[in-house]
């Protein structure tokens, strides 16, 4: 009984492990295209999941004060791309109207 039990864990592992890289790659394909959108991909997934990016919703300085966050807390974005990012999130991801 131990034994099933044991493997069961194991064999949950490759399944969840695989669920969370199928559904990143889910959160990729949401992203818009339009310029920026590799940046972010290559940026902000290097931290963090693109979940994160894909259901925020945010105005223009949001997104600024967000990406200025980011770099605080060690993102390696340069300063020529701070500006790119943020229009890119605030095209792609404003806030919902209504």
């Amino acid at each position: 009984m131990r034994h099933v039990l044991l493997a069961s864990l194991f064999f949950m592992g490759f399944v969840i492990a695989a669920g969370v890289s199928w559904s990143q790659e889910d959160y990729k394909s949401q992203l818009p295209p339009g310029e920026g959108k590799e940046l972010v991909v290559e940026v902000c997934n290097s931290c963090h999941n693109l979940q994160k990016v894909v259901s925020a919703r945010k105005t223009d300085k949001e997104w600024e004060r967000s990406v200025y966050d980011m770099i605080n807390r060690g993102a390696q974005i340069f300063p020529e791309e701070v500006d790119q990012l943020v229009k890119y999130l605030a095209k792609s991801f404003p806030p919902k109207s209504g």
